[in-house]
C-alpha cells in the first residue's frame, strides 16, 4: 500500500506515524517548513514541504501511483480539501476526509465568521487576545483601534510576524509562540494583556481548546469562537480501523 497524507496538522502527524508502525509507505505533504518540523523522523513515511494545487495534486497523484489519499488539513483550509476531493477523482483515487470532533461548549459565544465576531467587538471595550493564526489577521482590522486592543499570539515564524507588522499591529502587541498552550499559561498571558475576551477558532482537545476555554472562565474573559466549517468526513479513529481491516 502507497498512500498520500495531505496536511501538516496534529492528524497528519498522527497518521504519519500510525501509517509508519504498520509499515506502510506514505508521503506526507506539509505547506511550511515550519509544520514539518514536528513530524519526527519515519522511515516509511517520505516528508515533503510545499504547496499544492489542484493541477499539481493531479499530477502528484498520476506520478506516484498513490493507492488513496489522505485529507487531514486544517478544518479551516476549505479550498486545499475541495482541491484534494476533485484532483483524487479525477485520478479515480479513494479519497478520505479527516475530521476533527468538537463539541459545543456552553461557556463560550459562537460566531459564523470572522465579520461576525468584528461586528460583535466593535460594540464592546476592553483588550483581546487573538489566537487565530496569522491569515486572517487583515479580517480584524475592521476593530475599532485594533492597533492598541488586539493582542496577536501567532507562531514563531518571520513570515507571520512581518505581515502582522505590516497590517499595522503594534509591535509590543505581538505573541510568537509555538502551541499548544497549557491552562496556566493561557491564564498567564490573559492577565498579562489584561485581556477581556480571547478569540479562538473551534477545535479539537488537540488544540488546547478547552484550556483556552477554562482559562477564560478562570479570569472573566469572554472566549469568542468562531465556528469551524460544516463537513463531510471519518474521524482519525475511524479510518484507523479501516486500515487495520484492509491489512
Amino acid at each position: 500500500m502507497h498512500v498520500c497524507i495531505l496536511g501538516g496538522t496534529t492528524e497528519g502527524r498522527l497518521l504519519a506515524e500510525f501509517l509508519n508502525d504498520l509499515n506502510i509507505k506514505a508521503e506526507l505533504y506539509v505547506a511550511t517548513d515550519y509544520g514539518e518540523q514536528f513530524v519526527k523522523e519515519l522511515s516509511n513515511i517520505n516528508i515533503h514541504q510545499k504547496r499544492l494545487d489542484k493541477e499539481h495534486m493531479i499530477d502528484l497523484f498520476q506520478l506516484k501511483s498513490f493507492d488513496c489519499v489522505i485529507d487531514a488539513t486544517h478544518p479551516f483550509a476549505k479550498i486545499v480539501s475541495q482541491n484534494a476531493k476533485e484532483a483524487a477523482a479525477y485520478c479515480n483515487l479513494k479519497y478520505y476526509r479527516i475530521v476533527r470532533e468538537t463539541g459545543k461548549n456552553e461557556d463560550c459565544i459562537y460566531f459564523n465568521s470572522i465579520e461576525d465576531i468584528v461586528f460583535y467587538l466593535n460594540n464592546t471595550k476592553g483588550n483581546i487576545l487573538l489566537t487565530t493564526g496569522s491569515k486572517d489577521l487583515d479580517k480584524f482590522t475592521g476593530i475599532k483601534n485594533y492597533e492598541g486592543r488586539i493582542f496577536v499570539r501567532i507562531l514563531p515564524m518571520e513570515s507571520s510576524l512581518k505581515r502582522a507588522v505590516e497590517l499595522g499591529f503594534s509591535n509590543k502587541n505581538v505573541i510568537c509562540m509555538q502551541g499548544p498552550f497549557s491552562e496556566e499559561l493561557n491564564i498567564a498571558m490573559i492577565n498579562s494583556v489584561g485581556a477581556k475576551f480571547l478569540v479562538t477558532k473551534e477545535s479539537a482537545a488537540s488544540g488546547g481548546f478547552e484550556e483556552k476555554v477554562n482559562a477564560c472562565i478562570k479570569t472573566n474573559a469572554r472566549c469568542l469562537v468562531l465556528r469551524k466549517p460544516e463537513e463531510e468526513g471519518i474521524t482519525l479513529e475511524n479510518f484507523k480501523q479501516i486500515i487495520r481491516g484492509n491489512i
